[in-house]
């Protein structure tokens, strides 16, 4: 391994000249919504032929979205096309998507990157005009919507493959052919590789801190990042990184409370073991579920509803399934008052606008089948000191099986208890759709799902809107598991057999694949994965039926003899 000094004398080391270039493809766009996300992004750039204006704002007509994108020290952002070719290695499948103009790039051009272009190098393009190297790019999250690749933001950022900006010190017309020619370099050992470095990885380097601070024709922000970082200290990146995908955020909690509420279900109430939340982690939204590791070694993860509380102190009910995976045997069965587990607030379905649309909402109907009641106990307690109408249709086996009955009130509730004989049919409990389908009536459904999908079939054929209705599961004996099926993984080719004791997602981790997962029961839609061929049998009601022509959730769905996924190998 070299010495720190001989890195040090490496790193200052004259950046090498780059060959002569051209402008490969020359791009502009405008906001708009992108991806089934909808972000709102100029990063679909369209191609230009014949002369465009080059401003001091860069190309007349382009757009950014965000505050911090454009400006004068980013009027023009520059991508090395060569680098593509590299993103296809590195993440296969996505030629479509890696190509010029991927990154949203204004130029493209293949043989200048980011170890043979220097801050403050001057270029002239076609006759007339001349920019100057400010800064290289900061990548975003939008990178991994674009690409449809989680790691497409660490990775630009970890690799240096990120583009570089300019400003405009002449204006005037470009076009695409025209020659990018150096006319200047002031800052000959600053490569925007060597910038990276100190920006990225060797960031408490005081003495490299102390020069980039003062680097002539470094954009502003990066000398406020490096000023700031001399007498503050490093910055947090993940938010740019990740955007609204935080990763998930795993506390520790004791449980303090264990009390059996009927004879399959148990009541386990935790606390904040170590006192550190801030307060804005405190609140839950509405039908909100914590994720638990627990168990020898944290073996278990499991979803759950909150019954009541806040995220420093977390009521759940729990009912012992009879063919459990472990999950619930082992939190009835062997944890204890005192005990420590993990815990994270879990990827909710769909807050979707609860208060928004209350106002226009002059009745809720609540089915639910047994333990499913825990979804919508905080909704009910809310209603339940308004005027507004509701009901609660709860099938259970039996009376003395029904969890939580004590805290429903009688005059808006209905039991369906097996052992009398009753029967919830939802014919008799969702309404029949008014004349002029203005619908003044919500729908929710929590339980197993034959109850689910009898409920979604009938709302649907009365008509009753998306934003009328509202599907919990809570899985049952089958989830996951079926008849025996093949998947072939499309950018690999390689074919994965998925047992009948198994779900997909289970197959898939335990093969390598990233895929994230959260409920386990079809409720959240983090374990989705792009479905390419063959026949699926969709459970679950993350998706949308739009969305299940074209994705399925690996930890319900399942195939019919082969079928072709894509996921990305870790």
């Amino acid at each position: 391994m070299a010495s720190s000094s001989s890195q040090s004398e490496a790193q200052t080391t004259v950046a090498p000249l780059p060959p002569k270039d051209v402008i490969l493809s020359l791009r502009l766009g405008a906001v708009k919504p992108f991806g089934p996300a909808r972000i709102h992004t100029a990063i679909n750039k369209q191609p230009q032929q014949g002369p465009v204006q080059m401003t001091e704002l860069g190309l007349l007509g382009d757009e950014q979205s965000f505050e911090f994108h454009g400006g004068i020290d980013k009027a023009v952002h520059q991508y090395c096309s060569s680098h593509y070719q590299t993103w296809n290695d590195e993440a296969p499948g996505r030629e479509h998507l890696f190509k010029p103009g991927g990154f949203g790039e204004n130029i493209s051009a293949a043989h200048m990157h980011e170890g043979n272009v220097c801050v403050g190098d001057k270029y002239r393009l076609g006759k007339e005009v001349i920019i100057e190297v400010s800064q290289p790019r900061q990548p975003c999250f939008k990178l991994n919507h674009r690409f449809e690749y989680k790691k497409a933001s660490s990775s630009s950022q970890t690799s240096g493959r990120t583009g570089w900006y300019y400003r405009v010190l002449k204006t005037g017309y470009v076009t695409e052919g025209d020659k990018i020619e150096l006319i200047e370099r002031i800052n000959p050992s600053w490569p925007l590789s060597r910038v990276q470095n100190f920006l990225y990885h060797d960031t408490g380097n005081a003495e490299a801190l102390a020069e980039l601070s003062q680097l002539p024709s470094l954009g502003t922000e990066l000398l406020d990042i490096f000023r700031t970082r001399l007498t503050q200290g490093i910055e947090d990146m993940d938010g740019r990184l990740v955007g609204d995908l935080t990763p998930t955020a795993w506390r520790s909690f004791k449980l303090v409370k264990k009390t059996l509420l009927s004879s399959r279900v148990k009541r386990f109430v935790f606390t904040d073991a170590d006192g550190s939340m801030e307060a804005a982690d405190v609140d839950f939204p509405p039908f909100a579920h914590v994720r638990i590791k627990f168990g020898p070694d944290s073996c278990f993860s499991r979803a759950y509803s909150v019954v009541s509380g806040t995220f420093k102190e977390f009521e759940l009910g729990v009912a012992l399934d009879n063919n459990s995976r472990g999950g619930s045997r082992y939190l009835h069965n062997n944890l204890n008052v005192g005990d420590i587990i993990q815990a994270a607030k879990g990827n909710q379905t769909e807050t979707e606008q609860w208060y928004g649309e209350s106002k226009d909402i002059k009745k809720h109907i609540f089915i639910v089948g047994g333990i499913g009641i825990t979804a919508f106990l905080p909704e009910i307690r809310t209603l339940m000191g308004s005027t507004t109408q509701f009901e609660v249709h709860y099938a259970v086996r039996s009376r003395r099986d029904a969890a939580y009955l004590q805290q429903l009130p009688p005059d808006h509730t209905t039991i369906y208890a097996k052992d009398e004989s009753q029967r919830l049919n939802p014919h008799n409990v969702i309404p029949k759709s008014s004349n002029d389908m203005k619908f003044d009536t919500k729908i929710y459904v929590c339980g197993t799902s034959s109850l689910l999908e009898a409920c979604q079939s009938l709302a649907t054929k009365r008509g009753y809107p998306r934003s009328r209705t509202h599907y919990e599961s809570f899985g049952g004996p089958s989830v996951g598991k079926g008849e025996p099926f093949e998947v072939e993984i499309k950018r690999t080719g390689r074919i994965l057999a998925v047992p009948q004791e198994k779900s997909l997602l289970e197959v898939l981790v335990e093969a390598g694949f990233d895929v994230d997962s959260s409920c386990l029961v079809g409720n959240c839609g983090t374990c989705m994965v792009e479905h390419c061929g063959g026949d699926i049998v969709h459970n679950g009601i993350a998706l949308d039926e739009g969305q299940k022509q074209t994705t399925m959730l690996s930890c319900v769905s399942r195939g019919k003899g082969r079928i072709k996924i894509d996921c990305d190998q870790v």
